[in-house]
């Protein structure tokens, strides 16, 4: 028998499988990507899953950092630093308050964020620096909770919540001065923010939220781009060269 016809039906085995298993967030691998959440898949450049690794714990968020894996539970506790095949080789636990909600990274940088208005910063491994943002701001911006994180372009990018549930998002150069990006272009946004990234080869930061909802943001704030997918919660928007996946409830995954 063919090679071609002895693998198809156990890729499509795997996928089969992988369909039922809620994928909540991706990094781009060399030839396809890494996804995460009632699962960890790894799927090709088309967004077909090849292999699957199961999880204690539902995973909300993946960063790559000096070529190490690091995800985020949904317990928000510890980070977990994962081998090449999905074990999970270190727990970390930040010297934080809140629950950690979301992680990213940037040029030997590793972030996150908590619900509790943390931002955490650490650089080549060495020890966390934590801003307190609501302490920080308090009187000038309103309390947040935060939900999503990324970096690129020289700046870093937070997003949340303010308390009475409408969504905000801040910039800084550093991560100790804070401004806010305005959100309400070209319409009044509504969503409650999931998760960022950075796009490389579009220069823009990109919000994922629920509703759908997919905002791109170039340095100008009033040339953002706002799309809708038909999904309930769109989780996460990953790059792979010129190739975008996106992950949404229901088992949604589409490239682009």
């Amino acid at each position: 028998m063919n090679l071609r016809f002895r693998i198809l039906p156990l890729l499509l085995l795997v996928s089969v499988w992988a369909r039922g298993q809620e994928l909540r967030s991706a990094l781009p691998l060399e030839d396809g990507f890494l996804a995460a959440g009632e699962c960890l898949a790894w799927l090709d450049a088309e967004g077909n899953v090849l292999k699957t690794h199961p999880v204690e714990v539902p995973l909300v968020s993946l960063a790559d950092c000096g070529g190490q894996t690091y995800a985020l539970d949904t317990l928000g506790r510890e980070i977990l630093r994962l081998s090449p095949d999905g074990e999970i080789e270190e727990r970390i636990k930040p010297p934080v308050a809140g629950r950690l909600r979301a992680l990213a990274s940037n040029r030997g940088m590793l972030m996150a964020v908590t619900d509790v208005g943390e931002i955490l910063t650490r650089y080549d491994g060495r020890n966390w620096k934590v801003v307190a943002f609501n302490m920080q701001y308090a009187g000038y911006y309103p309390r947040m909770t935060w939900t999503a994180v990324a970096a690129g372009g020289g700046s870093i990018m937070v997003a949340g919540v303010r308390e009475d549930g409408t969504p905000a998002a801040f910039v800084s150069s550093r991560g100790t001065v804070w401004s806010q990006r305005e959100l309400d272009y070209p319409e009044k946004l509504d969503c409650r923010p999931v998760s960022l990234s950075y796009d490389e080869l579009r220069d823009r930061f990109c919000l994922t939220g629920t509703g759908g909802v997919l905002l791109e943001m170039p340095g100008c704030s009033h040339c953002n781009s706002l799309k809708r997918y038909p999904v309930d919660t769109l989780y996460a928007r990953a790059c792979s060269g010129f190739k975008v996946l996106l992950l949404g409830s229901g088992g949604f995954r589409k490239v682009e």
